[in-house]
Parts: C-alpha cells; sequence; structure tokens
C-alpha cells in the first residue's frame, strides 16, 4: 500500500498516518468462576467507618470485593442464608488443600457490588456414585461460587454476615 501525501497550509508535504484503533483503558468483568473448598481465608477492611465515604474491601480466597452499603452486604448475607438449605448436601470437609494466603497482592478478580445484587443458588448433586461430589452453586452479581464442601460454605457465610454488621445502616452516595 502506498502511503498518501497531503499539504497542509504552510504547503510541507506530510505522511498520512494509519488510524489506530482505540482502546479501551478499563475492562469489565462479566463473570467470574471461583471454586472454594476447606476454610476459606478471609480478610475484612473497612475504611471511614460511618461516613458516606465508607467503604468495605473483603478478600474472599483470591476474590477481592468492595462494598460500600449496607444494603449490599445485607443483601449478599441473606442471600448466602437462604443458601444453606442446599448446603446441607455438602460433604463436610473436603482433604488434601492447602491453605492459600491472603491479602491484596494475592487477589485475582476485583469486583466493586453496589445495589441490591440478585443471589442465586442451587445444588448440583452428587455424580457416578459419588466419585464426583455434590457442588453448591452461589452466584452473586458476576460472582459464581462453586462451594465444594461445608467448611467452605460456613467460613464464607459467617463472612458475609461480619460485613452486613460492620456496614450496618449508614447511607452512602451507592444507596
Amino acid at each position: 500500500m502506498t502511503a498518501r501525501r497531503a499539504r497542509t497550509a504552510d504547503t510541507q508535504p506530510t505522511t498520512a498516518q494509519p488510524q489506530a484503533r482505540l482502546i479501551t483503558s478499563a475492562s469489565v468483568v462479566t463473570q467470574v468462576v471461583v471454586r472454594a473448598a476447606g476454610l476459606v481465608p478471609a480478610r475484612l477492611d473497612l475504611t471511614h467507618a460511618a461516613t458516606p465515604e465508607q467503604q468495605l474491601g473483603i478478600v474472599l480466597g483470591n476474590v477481592l470485593v468492595y462494598l460500600r452499603s449496607g444494603i449490599t452486604a445485607r443483601a449478599v448475607a441473606e442471600g448466602w442464608a437462604d443458601a444453606a438449605v442446599h448446603a446441607r448436601g455438602l460433604t463436610p470437609a473436603v482433604t488434601g488443600r492447602r491453605p492459600l494466603l491472603i491479602g491484596p497482592s494475592t487477589v485475582s478478580a476485583m469486583v466493586h457490588l453496589v445495589g441490591t445484587p440478585q443471589v442465586t443458588a442451587g445444588l448440583e448433586p452428587a455424580r457416578a456414585d459419588g466419585a464426583v461430589p455434590a457442588v453448591l452453586r452461589i452466584k452473586v452479581g458476576p460472582i459464581t461460587w462453586l462451594v465444594h464442601d461445608a467448611t467452605a460454605f460456613a467460613s464464607m457465610h459467617r463472612t458475609w454476615r461480619q460485613a452486613a454488621r460492620l456496614l450496618g445502616d449508614n447511607p452512602t452516595d451507592d444507596e
């Protein structure tokens, strides 16, 4: 392909540059699937408590979730509480897993939850005479947790309840 030359007002020849594709500077996570088994390490970091700028960072395994509203945290905690019926079908614990480190440097996904996210849960029963154990699938906004045992369910449910208590009823800009 030959380059075109154009003349500007000062009659200097220039070479026409091909237009580059516009690449956005941000990405949007539409779906994250996370597997959980055993005691899931959790960390809660609350900043600007009881102010309109409050924010809670929750690290659950390798997922960092930011939320600001008590309404959001309560909706998720209540969704996990509703899933407790399904969690009865899980094995008590899956052995042979090594503990995970926690903290901002170990996260693989970061999600900001706002409003009242829909929480759905369903149990996928064991298959092949127990060779493939039951899995609880809990979807919270763009995150789907595949919970493999009751220990993982209990530790994550406890973390969401604590998040709801920490954020309380303080109004924020997200509401």
